[in-house]
């Protein structure tokens, strides 16, 4: 299946057609015009090392009872990371590795190979798919505390799944990697990086650019110089807000100057790694040595009632990043523009973006983009 990834936006067309999209008069600009296909081409690829998850849910009904829904999503930060992608690269330039089971639903492949059969690898596997239950405290999913656990099976994706045959993926290698886990697994990829590179000539030289998005268990006042060691290793270390604020044990404020100040102070301890805090509705705050500041959520506050359901929202954020980044050919500014617009589809509705001829959830990815950077340009001109 062969699909057409470019948008359909007549304005975007014109801008492919024009040569120069300038996304923001501050200075970021990104080449899209008669030479983009054949750049394209020239790209590597944005990987996740994340789980295929098939979620479930349980919520409590009016007497206190948990009850389980019937209801099932694609889920696993991987998979929101590479949808956020897809919606700017081709499915050529994308890869996910999906592990399924025997139960795996029919009509969730479907909806994946509608992206692009270029992006997936699917192994097959003996026994059931990975499949977790989320948690709510509430009487609807997005309510109260949330919690998790796995039901089944994780089957991890390693580096070498990527880059090492029997893997599809093996003639192109990553430039830019998403990993969502906790410490010791972020240890292990730096080593396993190590390891293919001493004993594969082809990867002798490769140097991913490895975005890491804690997750909450790691990131306690106790982990703080392990969590600092290890993300001085990787391009990008991006917690939520309250993440950080937990990891420096500071009070858990969310402002923009209580988030400008906890992005800074793990900044200084990590001066060589851009450092990005997301914050909901707020944006988000960056620390780099080429460029720090806010970008704002895409959904403004008075639009919050657009959110649906916050799930999958940071991965997808950090899915847009490693795209910017890519097509920009590392701007961390732009890929933060980007992160921005790619989030705002993950959480307008429960599950994954959906994309039909052209659009994603009936809106163009590029149209959001170019919002994002004009209201950026708006912000530094006041």
């Amino acid at each position: 299946m062969k699909l057409d990834w470019k948008s359909n936006d007549s304005s975007r067309s014109k801008i492919i057609s024009g040569g120069l999209m300038q996304i923001s008069s501050a200075g970021s600009q990104l080449l899209v015009g008669t030479d983009w296909l054949s750049r394209a081409t020239l790209l590597r690829r944005v990987d996740p090392t994340g789980m295929f998850i098939i979620d479930q849910f349980e919520v409590h009904d009016e007497t206190g009872e948990a009850v389980i829904l019937e209801e099932e999503t694609m889920g696993g930060g991987g998979v929101y990371a590479m949808t956020a992608a897809r919606m700017f690269l081709p499915p050529s330039k994308c890869a996910l590795v999906v592990d399924q089971g025997q139960d795996f639903p029919l009509d969730f492949k479907d909806q994946l190979m509608s992206m692009g059969e270029d992006m997936f690898w699917f192994r097959e596997c003996q026994g059931a798919s990975t499949r977790a239950l989320n948690m709510y405290s509430g009487r609807r999913i997005g309510d109260g505390h949330q919690s998790f656990k796995y039901l089944s099976r994780q089957a991890q994706i390693q580096l070498q799944d990527l880059v090492c045959a029997p893997s599809p993926f093996v003639n192109t290698l990553p430039d830019y990697i998403h990993l969502v886990c906790l410490l010791d697994r972020a240890s292990a990829v730096c080593d396993e990086l190590e390891h293919l590179r001493r004993k594969f000539p082809h990867l002798a030289s490769w140097e991913p650019k490895i975005i890491w998005e804690p997750l909450g268990q790691a990131c306690v006042h106790a982990n703080l110089d392990k969590v600092a060691s290890i993300a001085s290793q990787f391009a990008v270390f991006s917690p939520n807000v309250l993440e950080i604020q937990s990891l420096l044990s500071i009070p858990q404020i969310v402002s923009p100057e209580a988030v400008e100040s906890a992005a800074r102070e793990f900044g200084n301890l990590i001066p060589d790694t851009t450092v990005i805090v997301r914050a909901g509705p707020l944006g988000s705050f960056t620390v780099s040595k080429t460029w720090s500041g806010w970008v704002p959520a895409y959904w403004k506050p008075k639009e919050q009632d657009r959110v649906i359901d916050p799930t999958g929202g940071g991965n997808a954020w950090l899915g847009g990043l490693c795209a910017g980044l890519l097509l920009s050919k590392g701007d961390i500014k732009l890929g933060c523009f980007f992160g921005s617009a790619a989030a705002s589809f993950a959480i307008e509705q429960r599950g994954l973006p959906h994309l039909d001829k052209g659009y994603w959830n009936s809106d163009d990815p590029w149209r959001r983009l170019r919002e994002v950077a004009a209201r950026m340009d708006i912000l530094t001109r006041t």
